[in-house]
């Protein structure tokens, strides 16, 4: 019985993917594709940003989606528009709207390499007031970079009493497609 709620978790998982990602290539055809950059592998790549977005994901869902690692920067309360830091650096996203305005992205493999996938569960992260100000910034672009950035204190602990305290897995899923 488990195994039978386990391949039907597994379908209707499917289901809802390829579903999103058939509105997705009906709505490319309409628009060109706008994109966002992305780090992965110490490298910069561009995925679409005119695809879907899944608030409150299933479980099924969640469960087959990559994660892509959002860091935020933290800002004064009231700063609009775009940010250069001490150090040069401007986010990938400089001064968008909310929920987090000004931040990187990360993802485990790059757009195109086995085992990414266009569904992304959004993770989020805050560098510290410390290290993104800091003249000698340099932006998380790998996970391995990410985890190295946590065991040497460069995240705000944004989720005390979980077992990683730098993290917020959130049940919300960007679906991604990368750009051709």
């Amino acid at each position: 019985m488990l195994q039978q709620s386990s391949r039907l978790s597994l379908l209707t998982a499917t289901a809802a993917i390829s579903f999103v990602l058939l509105l997705i290539a009906a709505g490319g055809a309409l628009a060109d594709p706008r994109t966002e950059s992305v780090y992965a592998g110490g490298q910069t790549y561009q995925i679409n940003t005119g695809a879907a977005v899944i608030f409150d994901a299933a479980q099924g869902v969640l469960r087959h989606a990559s994660p892509i690692y959002i860091i935020g920067f933290p800002v004064a309360t009231g700063t609009t528009g775009p940010i250069t830091l001490p150090s040069g650096y401007q986010p990938q996203n400089n001064g968008l709207p909310s929920p987090i305005p000004y931040h990187d992205h990360v993802l485990l493999v790059a757009p195109g390499q086995p085992g990414y996938g266009a569904p992304l569960r959004v993770v989020q992260l805050r560098y510290t007031w410390a290290y993104a100000y800091s003249p000698s910034f340099v932006p998380v672009k790998s996970y391995e970079e990410l985890v190295a950035g946590q065991a040497n204190g460069i995240f705000e602990a944004i989720n005390t009493g979980a077992a990683n305290p730098y993290e917020i897995w959130t049940t919300t899923v960007l679906v991604r497609p990368i750009v051709p």
